[in-house]
């Protein structure tokens, strides 16, 4: 993929990620247990609160993490390729001693 795409892809995780701490506007606030089964599950209320805490940062983490490695790809020059440099270095080297031997 490209550097840019996964640049955007980050942005947006970070979006997501701010959008979820949001008190008012969280995905989480549809989840809730059925009454019937609402003696079994105690323990729902504080499994939802560690995840609208935990989620949220950890993907903002990812998604800053994504926005500096592509931003530092994106700046990066480009590169040659070092092997066929090497090997063209090496061609030269070669005949230029072969030369040498002929004289």
């Amino acid at each position: 993929m490209h550097a840019g795409i996964k640049l955007i892809f980050g942005i947006i995780l970070i979006l997501i990620g701010l959008w979820l701490l949001v008190p008012a506007g969280g995905a989480f606030t549809a989840i809730k247990p059925a009454t019937y089964w609402g003696s079994m599950f105690d323990w729902w209320s504080e499994f939802k609160t560690v995840v609208k805490g935990v989620v949220p940062p950890i993907i903002v983490i990812l998604g800053l993490l994504i926005v500096w490695i592509e931003g530092e790809e994106l700046k990066s020059p480009v590169v040659p390729e070092v092997k066929q440099a090497a090997a063209k270095e090496g061609k030269k080297a070669k005949k230029a001693e072969k030369t040498k031997k002929k004289k």
